[in-house]
This record gives C-alpha cells, structure tokens and sequence, in this order.
C-alpha cells in the first residue's frame, strides 16, 4: 500500500515563508510615506506580517502598473501570462519598482 503525497493548501507553507518570517531586521515604516501616482510601476513584495489585503503568492515578485491610489491601498494591473489581473492590496505588499 502505497501513501499519498500530501497536498493542499498549507502544504509546503513552511518551506515557502521561511526567508521572510526570519529576517534580521524589523520593518520600518518608510515604505507607508512613500506616495505612488497613477501609471508609476511597483513590485509586488508579499509581507507575511501583514495579513489585511494580502495578494496570493502568484503574484509575488511581479511588477504591475499602478491605475488607482487609495488611503491605504493601491489598485494595479499586473500581467500573468497572457492575461491582464487587477490587484487590490496594500501599501505593505508593495514597493517601487527599481528601488531596493
């Protein structure tokens, strides 16, 4: 008899948060003044801290074009495979594109 291999959806959760979950140093609050316009571009960095409006784990590392800029949330278009997704999340997840 043979087992299953195991699925679902925190399989592999471990493996996949472990860099971000242990970092050296905690997040400042420079990323929350940063002020994005309409058509800038921004990387999507998913922040395990911050669990309100966090974008699926496909989007991470993907870079989309902002269309509208709320108080405390963005929405952005981003391309997956041939397709054109709007995401809506917060200022945690993201970060200008070509900034370190």
């Amino acid at each position: 008899m043979t087992t299953k291999k195991p699925s679902g959806h925190s399989h592999g959760f471990r493996h996949k948060s472990r860099s971000s979950l242990t970092k050296e140093k905690p997040r400042g609050v420079a990323f929350l003044m940063r002020e994005y316009k309409t058509g800038e571009q921004a990387l999507v960095i998913i922040d395990p801290r911050q669990h309100k409006s966090l974008p699926h784990r496909r989007y991470h590392g993907k870079v989309g074009t902002i269309t509208a800029v709320g108080r405390r949330a963005v929405t952005m278009d981003v391309k997956l495979g041939n397709k054109t997704k709007t995401l809506i999340t917060r200022l945690d997840h993201i970060k200008p594109f070509g900034v370190k």
